[in-house]
């Protein structure tokens, strides 16, 4: 009888721990990539390059189904685009689709709640020498 006590406490103990263990598991508090995330510097080279007004509302919008809206300006005049991509985010890669013939691939160095920092090594089947690659800062936006 004392066994059959033993084996039922340890079962009921190992039935609580695997349920907290699924809990942590899913920790919504994990930095996510989607959302809508607002250019706020840009460094070419070591170098920040100094942005327009334009420039620094250019956003990127993720969205959980894949699909990627972009935000951006072309300069003088302030004339401003939208376009829909695709992105994937694999570990620390992220790959965004312009269309059918057009990929660029980024090394996420950031990404936090408020934070996103990207740097471009990849465009169009060309790996970017190290001082031919930017790097992008965002913000989140609320």
């Amino acid at each position: 009888m004392k066994k059959l006590n033993l084996l039922l406490v340890v079962l009921i103990g190992i039935t609580i721990l695997s349920c907290s263990t699924d809990d942590n598991n899913s920790n919504s508090d994990e930095p996510t990539i989607i959302g809508e995330w607002i250019l706020v510097n840009q460094i070419y080279d070591g170098q920040n390059e100094d942005l327009s007004d334009c420039e620094l509302q250019e956003t990127l919008t993720f969205n959980s189904n894949g699909a990627l809206i972009s935000y951006y300006t072309d300069n003088d005049p302030c004339e401003f685009f939208t376009e829909n991509q695709s992105f994937t985010l694999n570990g620390t890669e992220l790959t965004i689709l312009f269309g059918q013939n057009s990929n660029f691939k980024f090394n996420v160095l950031t990404l936090s709640s408020t934070e996103l920092i990207i740097e471009n090594f990849y465009r169009n089947g060309e790996t970017l020498e190290e001082n031919n690659r930017t790097t992008y800062e965002y913000e989140k936006v609320e």
